[in-house]
């Protein structure tokens, strides 16, 4: 199996991942923006299974494009006029992570409008011509895939997220659903359990450093060779919990067969990776 690296930049990275976990800590705050990161896409986002791009990787995403967007008006082109080393955030990032971009003064210069005469609709045009080029979309896409990477070990922010999705799954009917799409529903609110395949089990094993979520028995084989994994989801598919990488923890089998149907509290302890007491 090919493995993959991700190149990390952190260019605000943890200042994203910050608004990302403030958001689900109390999201009735955030019902609206909440609704339009999913709005008429709820299919496509929570109910197919085990897309490689997470509902975390997508909701960093709207978080980042939507922060963005809102600072957009708050953009002094004076400064921009009067200092010629000043630059959009976006052309910033963008060179932070090598992205190549015409940068808005070019982008300016190209359609024989100077810095004096740009308005705020310019800086919205250039986003946009962004957007239709890809940059902006790769930009996104980088910046989610690093917020991914900080908060995916944190099940406790996961277990938020996906109690999210169950509310919005749960009001989901299969005569909403057209074709093959009622098949993602095994009856009203419940997705239908599918096969987690391989990639998604070993991003959960090596999150979890083969430890298991509730009782922290080791998994590895190295302690104990009868040691049998589970993989549990963290919302169950009953209470309309999702087929996602994010919706997973690894489980020993007293703990898996034990807990039944009922949802079963993820431990909130991580091996470290080193003792400072010493």
């Amino acid at each position: 199996m090919r493995e993959s690296l991700l190149r990390m930049e952190f260019y605000e990275t943890y200042y994203y991942a910050n608004i990302v976990h403030n958001v689900l800590g109390d999201t009735f705050d955030f019902l609206r923006n909440l609704h339009s990161w999913h709005e008429d896409r709820e299919v496509s986002l929570f109910l197919r299974p085990f897309p490689k791009r997470s509902v975390l990787h997508s909701f960093s995403e709207y978080v980042i494009e939507d922060l963005m967007y809102e600072t957009l008006d708050d953009v002094s082109l004076d400064s921009l006029a009067n200092n010629p080393k000043a630059e959009l955030w976006v052309d910033r990032a963008l060179k932070h992570h090598g992205i190549e971009a015409p940068g808005f003064r070019q982008w300016l210069a190209q359609r024989n409008v100077s810095l004096a005469d740009a308005s705020e609709d310019d800086v919205h045009d250039y986003h946009t011509d962004l957007r239709l080029t890809g940059e902006l979309d790769d930009l996104m896409t980088q910046l989610a895939n690093e917020v991914f990477y900080v908060l995916f070990s944190n099940r406790t922010l996961l277990a938020r997220l996906n109690g999210y999705i169950a509310g919005v799954v749960g009001e989901i009917g299969r005569d909403q659903l057209q074709g093959d799409d009622a098949l993602l529903l095994q009856k009203d609110g419940v997705p239908t359990r599918a096969y987690i395949p391989e990639w998604a089990r070993r991003a959960v094993y090596f999150r979890d450093r083969g430890m298991c979520a509730s009782c922290n028995t080791d998994l590895s084989g190295l302690v104990s060779v009868s040691s049998v994994e589970h993989y549990d989801h963290i919302i169950p598919l009953a209470e309309g919990g999702i087929n996602d990488v994010t919706n997973l923890q690894l489980l020993c089998q007293a703990c898996n067969l034990s807990k039944g149907k009922r949802r079963l509290a993820t431990s909130n302890k991580y091996q470290a990776w080193y003792s400072s007491d010493v």
